[in-house]
């Protein structure tokens, strides 16, 4: 199963991660890689994760599992039995990279170390993605998503200031050590092409998610420059010097504004005045006013000033519904869109043009499921949706087929519970 003309087509990956890794098994597989995803003979545990396809639990309906495993191929093995060891030896000799999330130490406790099978390997590149990476005072500790939001410290600046830091609904860590794990296995490929030697990557889900606050607003550099700690701001930004409102309510939902001060201010005022909405900030002054150190010509508002004349904007935002606000944001070049809701983002225009949301058949369940699709776009090697995630099972006939093994050599490895 090999995605011709894409950009990973050359290459074999065995696939062992839990829920932190298995986004990047699917990046590699929709990029062209030949991605095996290894899951024990019950099942991998993501498969008893809900929400479940029309509601109705089991092993080959979690919605989870068909997200982050679309586009490989699936088979069981037992790594805790000697001929499931065996086995996996005979598939990493012919493969160009290993994707796996135990525990440091848990797999060379069975036998099966890095070290050992790149010798009959030495292209072989071995990522690991865990919690804290494979050493270090926790290299032990247990992990979990928000652990990752935590430790990581994104956790710490999201919420209201003055209340406790709340989490995002959706996975996050898990998704950021994906796709970083992902970028790491393509440069560690690319090497070891050149090169000739394979190598260990080592990622982990804290420095990773860490790594994210040097982007926002440079939060990581506050603390060594300033020995400021930026802090939660809710709808605002709060960067110690200054607290602005970002997220506002309207009609029909919340808009994100980047635009309340400076340059477009005076269009914005304009706007209001139309609609009979403007109060106080008609007069003349507000055309000039500013929320940073004072341009020429124009006047520092003071905070109280500031607090006052967003809650007058908000009142006109309550006037109107996102798709006017977006409008009238396209019209006169402001800074002003809508939150949007998954099933606003499911119609958006945009993301309809571009052909982010695609079909997947699911010929097991008589369905055919909208999935999320490629994140970034390549002109001349595409990331492609190559179909729905395997069920249990689905290809140990066709994987270990081509090691040689008939299919009373499969019966029996099954009946000794190695696969």
């Amino acid at each position: 199963m090999t995605g011709a003309g894409q950009a990973l087509s050359p290459y074999r990956v065995l696939d062992l991660t839990t829920e932190i890794g298995q986004y990047a098994g699917r990046a590699l597989a929709e990029m062209g890689a030949d991605v095996i995803k290894i899951e024990p003979p019950l099942g991998d545990a993501v498969r008893q994760t809900g929400p479940f396809y029309k509601d109705e639990p089991g092993a080959e309906r979690s919605l989870l599992w068909f997200v982050l495993n679309a586009g490989k191929r699936g088979v069981t093995l037992n790594l805790d039995h000697a001929d499931g060891q065996a086995l996996f030896k005979q598939l990493v000799a012919n493969v160009d990279l290993v994707l796996e999330s135990h525990p440091p130490g848990e797999l060379r406790h069975l036998g099966i170390d890095y070290d050992d099978v790149r010798a009959a390997n030495p292209k072989l590149v071995w990522l690991s993605v865990t919690g804290f990476g494979q050493d270090g005072p926790y290299k032990d500790y247990r992990w979990s998503d928000i652990v990752g939001l935590a430790l990581g410290g994104l956790l710490n600046l999201l919420g209201e200031p003055g209340r406790p830091p709340t989490r995002a609904r959706a996975s996050q860590a898990y998704y950021h050590a994906s796709l970083a794990s992902a970028f790491g296995a393509m440069i560690a490929l690319y090497h070891a092409r050149r090169t000739g030697a394979g190598q260990r990557v080592d990622a982990s889900m804290q420095e990773i998610v860490t790594f994210t606050l040097a982007g926002p607003g440079g939060i990581a550099g506050f603390w060594p420059l300033t020995k400021m700690n930026i802090t939660r701001s809710g709808t605002g930004i709060n960067l110690g010097f200054m607290v602005s409102r970002t997220i506002y309510p309207c009609k029909d939902g919340h808009v994100a504004v980047s635009t309340l001060f400076g340059l477009h201010f005076p269009t914005l005022i304009d706007l209001m005045k139309a609609d009979g909405a403007a109060g106080f900030l008609e007069e003349e002054r507000w055309r000039t006013a500013t929320r940073f150190s004072p341009l020429a010509g124009q006047w520092q508002c003071s905070q109280e000033e500031a607090t006052a004349c967003e809650a007058q904007f908000a009142r006109w935002l309550e006037m109107h519904t996102k798709a006017e606000l977006m409008r009238m944001s396209h019209q006169h070049e402001l800074m002003i869109f809508p939150v949007q809701t998954v099933p606003e983002n499911f119609a958006s225009e945009q993301l309809k043009t571009r052909g982010f949301f695609q079909k997947v058949e699911h010929e097991e369940l008589g369905a055919t499921i909208t999935y999320p699709g490629a994140p970034v776009k390549l002109s001349t090697t595409p990331w492609r949706l190559r179909g729905r995630a395997p069920t249990l099972g689905e290809h140990n006939a066709e994987v270990y087929g081509a090691l040689g093994l008939s299919a009373s050599d499969l019966a029996s490895l099954r009946e000794r519970g190695a696969i």
